[in-house]
C-alpha cells in the first residue's frame, strides 16, 4: 500500500514538473516571435512522418520513435524551450487526436499565426510611435524652455541694455521702450507709447531720419548710424547716436523698426568745446585767424555765385601796445586786449564777424548787402569808442588804432589777397600818423611791392656796407666860425637814386636793420674824421655829431658796442656828440637814462634832436647830462620875413639857457632867420644858408675853400677799413 501512494506521488510529482516544464517554455516563446514557418514544418515533420516509425534497439530489446530523435534537433535549431512545447504538446496531441486532424488544423493554425505575426508587428510599432511621440514630446518640452529663456533673455537685455532700444512702427509710434530710452529722454513708458519719434526729434534732424527710414524699408540698406538731437522732457538738447534696423524682414507687411539710440552728449560736448577751443582766442574769447580764414573762404563762395554779395575788411592794428606791456606788465596788457575786444564788439552788426589775429592785431569781416560809408562808419566807430579811457587795475589808460579797410573787388579771389590789402591798407594808417583808417586802393599795393623789393634792397645794401655819410657844418653863432659836423647816412640806391633818409632808416627800424645800419654809419664817420684830423696834426678842433635812432636803445650792448666802435677808429669820446629824440625818453624811459649816464661817463655829450616836436618831458631834462637842444626846422621856419612869429623859440631858448644848455637850430635858410636867432642869443645854427650835407671828399674841400685848412682830396679808398661788427 505504502508503495502504491509512493508511486502515485512520484507519478503526480513527475506530471506536475512536466507541466512547470511546459508553462516555463509557453512563457519564454510566445510574447517573442520565435515560431517561424520552418519551425511549423519541423513540428509536421516530426509528428506526421516520424511518430509511428519505429527504430529497434537490439542489446536493449527495446525501440524509440523517430519523433522522439526530432527532439534533439528541435533543441539544437530552435532552443530547449521550443523542444518541450514539439515534444510536450504537439506528438501528445497528435497522440490522442490523430496526424489527420493536425494536418486539418494547420491552415488554421498558419492563419491564426499571420495574425498574431500581424499583430505583433502592430504592437511593435505601435510602441515604436509611442516612443517616437514620447522623444518628439521631450524635444518639443526643452525647445519650449529653451524659447522661453532665450524670451526672458531678449527680454531682460531689452529692458536692462545700457543704450536704449526701442520698437517703432513704420509710422513713427513708439511701440516698447526700454529702460535706458526713459532715462536719455526723461519720459515714463505711457508717454512715450501716446506720442511718435518725429514730436521729440528737433526739426533740423527730422529729414534725414526720414531719408534713412524711407531706405531701409524699401531695401536699399538694411541698416544705418545718425547722429541726432532729441528734445529731452526738460528742454534741453540731447545728442544722441541712433542706429536703425527693421524687426523683421522687409519684405514683410509693414515690418517694425528698431531703433537704438545711445546717449553722446558729453562727447558732443567735448568736441565742441575743442573745436570751440581751436577756432577762437583763448584770452578774448574772439574768433582767431583759422576761424576768420574759414569764414572769409565762404564769403567768397557766396560772391562767387552772386556778385552782389560784397565783402569788406577791416585790419586793426593797436598804437603803442607794447609801451603797456613794457611799462605795466603783460597782465595789464591782456586785460587791455580783453576790454578792447569788448568795445570792438559793440562797434560792429551781428552778421560781423571780429577776430584777433594774435599780439595787438584784430580783424573785422563786413559780408553782404552794404554801402563803403558802412565800412567807414565801424572804423569811425572804433575810433571814437577809443577816445574814452581804460580804467585797469587802477590804471587809467589810452589806447588808439590804426585801421586798414579793404572793399573786396574781383581782384580778390583768395583769402591771402584780402589779408594782404587788408594789411597793406593798415600800413598805410600807420604811416599816415596812427589813430586813423585808410581805405585800400590799387596804389597801395604798388607801392606796398616797392616797399618790399626796398627792403630786400635795404637788406644787402647794409650787408655790402654800402651806405656813405655826408657832412654837415655846424656853425658858432658867437664866434662865426664852423664848430663841428653832423654825420648824415645817404643811400644811393642803383636803380631808385638817392633814397632820402626818412624813408629808408624808417624802414631800417621797422625790419630790425637800424641797428647794424646806425654802427656802420657812426664807425664810417668817425674813421674819416680821424683821416681827415691828421692833417691838423691830432689838433683837430671839430666836433662829430652822429644820430642815434630810438630803436636803438632798446639793444642792451649798445654803449658797449659804441665804445668798441670808438676804440677800433681811435676817435676821442670827447669829441663826439650823439643826438637822440626826446621819443627815447617815452619809450625806454629808465633804460634809456641809464644808458645815456654810461655814454656821459665815456665823455660823449648828448644832444636833444628835433626838440619842440616830439613827447616833451622836462623832468627828463633834469636826470640826463644832456649838453644842447637843437630846435627843429618846423618851428625855424615859421620865422616870418619881419622878424615876427618868434614866441617859441625864444621860450625854448630861456628854457634852455636856465638849464644851462646850449641851442643850436636847425634848418636856417635864409639872414631873416639868422638875424633873429643871433638877436635871440642862439648859439649855434646849421642849414642851407651856411652849406648843404656834402661827401667826405666834398667837405675837405669845403674847408680849403673857406680858408679853414689846406687839406688835399681824402678818397674813400684811402681811408684805412674796420670791419663791420654786426
Amino acid at each position: 500500500m505504502k508503495t502504491q501512494n509512493l508511486t502515485n506521488l512520484s507519478i503526480k510529482t513527475v506530471i506536475a514538473a512536466g507541466f512547470a516544464c511546459l508553462a516555463i517554455a509557453f512563457y519564454k516563446i510566445l510574447p517573442i516571435a520565435a515560431i517561424s514557418i520552418e519551425f511549423l514544418f519541423f513540428a509536421a515533420a516530426a509528428i506526421g512522418l516520424s511518430s509511428r516509425i519505429l527504430l529497434p534497439i537490439s542489446r536493449l530489446k527495446s525501440s524509440i520513435t523517430v519523433s522522439d530523435i526530432f527532439i534533439f534537433p528541435a533543441i539544437l535549431l530552435f532552443g530547449g524551450e521550443t523542444a518541450v512545447l514539439l515534444s510536450g504538446v504537439l506528438i501528445k496531441l497528435f497522440n490522442v487526436i490523430g496526424f489527420a486532424l493536425i494536418v486539418a488544423a494547420v491552415p488554421i493554425i498558419f492563419i491564426v499565426y499571420l495574425t498574431y505575426r500581424m499583430y505583433l508587428e502592430n504592437f511593435a510599432m505601435s510602441v515604436k510611435q509611442a516612443e517616437q511621440a514620447e522623444h518628439h514630446a521631450k524635444v518639443l518640452e526643452k525647445q519650449s524652455i529653451a524659447l522661453r529663456e532665450s524670451e526672458e533673455r531678449f527680454r531682460s537685455a531689452f529692458n536692462y541694455a545700457p543704450i536704449g532700444i526701442a520698437l517703432v512702427s513704420p509710422d513713427g509710434k513708439w511701440l516698447k521702450v526700454n529702460h535706458a530710452l526713459r532715462q536719455i529722454l526723461g519720459y515714463k513708458e505711457e508717454e512715450f507709447l501716446a506720442a511718435d519719434f518725429q514730436s521729440m526729434l528737433l526739426p533740423e534732424d527730422l529729414g534725414s531720419t526720414l531719408i534713412k527710414i524711407n531706405e531701409l524699408l524699401t531695401g536699399k540698406i538694411s541698416t544705418c548710424r545718425l547722429e541726432q538731437r532729441y528734445q529731452h522732457k526738460s528742454g534741453r538738447i540731447v545728442w544722441a547716436c541712433w542706429s536703425l534696423s527693421a524687426a523683421s524682414s522687409i519684405k514683410s507687411e509693414n515690418p517694425n523698426l528698431i531703433f537704438q539710440i545711445q546717449d553722446i552728449t558729453g562727447k558732443k560736448l567735448v568736441e565742441e568745446k575743442l573745436q570751440y577751443d581751436a577756432t577762437h582766442d583763448a584770452l578774448t574769447g574772439l574768433p582767431n585767424r583759422k576761424f576768420l580764414m574759414t569764414r572769409i573762404e565762404k564769403a567768397l563762395e557766396k560772391k562767387r555765385k552772386n556778385p552782389l554779395n560784397r565783402i569788406s575788411i577791416l585790419f586793426i592794428d593797436l598804437d603803442r601796445f607794447k609801451f603797456v606791456n613794457d611799462s605795466l606788465g603783460h597782465l595789464v596788457g591782456d586785460e587791455l586786449l580783453i576790454a578792447i575786444s569788448e568795445r570792438l564788439r559793440q562797434c560792429v552788426r551781428p552778421t560781423d564777424t571780429i577776430a584777433r589775429l594774435g599780439g595787438d592785431e584784430f580783424t573785422i569781416m563786413v559780408e553782404g548787402f552794404h554801402e563803403d560809408k558802412e565800412v567807414i562808419g565801424i572804423a569811425e566807430r572804433i575810433r571814437d569808442t577809443f577816445n574814452s579811457p581804460f580804467k585797469l587795475k587802477g590804471n587809467e589808460i589810452y589806447s588808439s588804432a590804426s585801421i586798414g579797410i579793404l572793399n573786396a573787388s574781383d581782384k580778390h579771389t583768395t583769402t591771402e589777397d584780402l589779408m594782404r590789402d587788408a594789411d597793406t591798407a593798415m600800413y598805410q594808417a600807420k604811416r599816415a600818423g596812427k589813430a586813423c583808417h585808410e581805405v585800400f586802393d590799387e596804389n597801395m599795393h604798388e607801392v606796398a611791392k616797392e616797399t618790399l623789393q626796398l627792403e630786400n634792397d635795404l637788406r644787402r645794401s647794409v650787408e655790402k656796407d654800402e651806405f656813405v655819410v655826408f657832412y654837415q657844418p655846424i656853425y658858432s653863432l658867437i664866434s662865426g666860425k664852423i664848430e663841428g659836423f653832423e654825420a648824415l647816412a645817404r643811400w644811393a640806391h642803383p636803380m631808385l637814386g638817392d633814397i632820402p633818409p626818412a624813408k629808408f632808416i624808417a624802414l631800417a627800424e621797422e625790419i630790425g636793420l637800424i641797428d647794424a645800419l646806425g654802427e656802420q654809419i657812426l664807425r664810417k664817420a668817425c674813421r674819416e674824421m680821424i683821416a681827415m684830423a691828421k692833417e691838423f696834426q691830432n689838433d683837430f678842433p671839430f666836433l662829430l655829431s652822429v644820430n642815434l635812432s630810438c630803436k636803438q636803445f632798446a639793444q642792451p650792448m649798445l654803449v658797449k658796442r659804441i665804445k668798441r666802435i670808438l676804440e677800433e677808429t681811435g676817435f676821442p669820446a670827447v669829441k663826439l656828440k650823439l643826438e637822440i629824440t626826446e621819443s627815447v625818453f617815452f619809450e625806454h624811459k629808465e633804460t634809456a637814462v641809464h644808458m645815456l649816464n654810461q655814454l656821459r661817463d665815456l665823455g660823449i655829450e648828448i644832444n636833444i634832436d628835433d626838440f619842440g616836436t616830439g613827447y616833451s618831458n622836462l623832468s627828463r631834462l633834469l636826470q640826463v647830462p644832456i649838453s644842447t637842444l637843437k630846435i627843429d626846422r618846423s618851428l625855424i621856419s615859421l620865422i616870418e620875413q619881419n622878424g615876427g612869429n618868434t614866441k617859441i623859440i625864444q621860450t625854448i631858448l630861456m628854457l634852455a639857457h636856465s638849464l644851462g644848455l646850449r641851442v643850436v637850430a636847425e634848418g636856417v635858410e635864409t639872414e631873416i632867420q639868422l638875424e633873429q636867432l643871433k638877436k635871440l642869443n642862439c648859439e649855434g645854427a646849421q642849414g642851407f644858408l651856411f652849406a648843404k650835407p656834402m661827401a667826405f671828399e666834398e667837405m675837405a674841400g669845403f674847408l680849403s675853400k673857406n680858408g679853414i685848412a689846406n687839406i688835399p682830396q681824402i678818397h674813400f679808398g684811402d681811408v684805412p677799413v674796420v670791419p663791420t661788427i654786426q
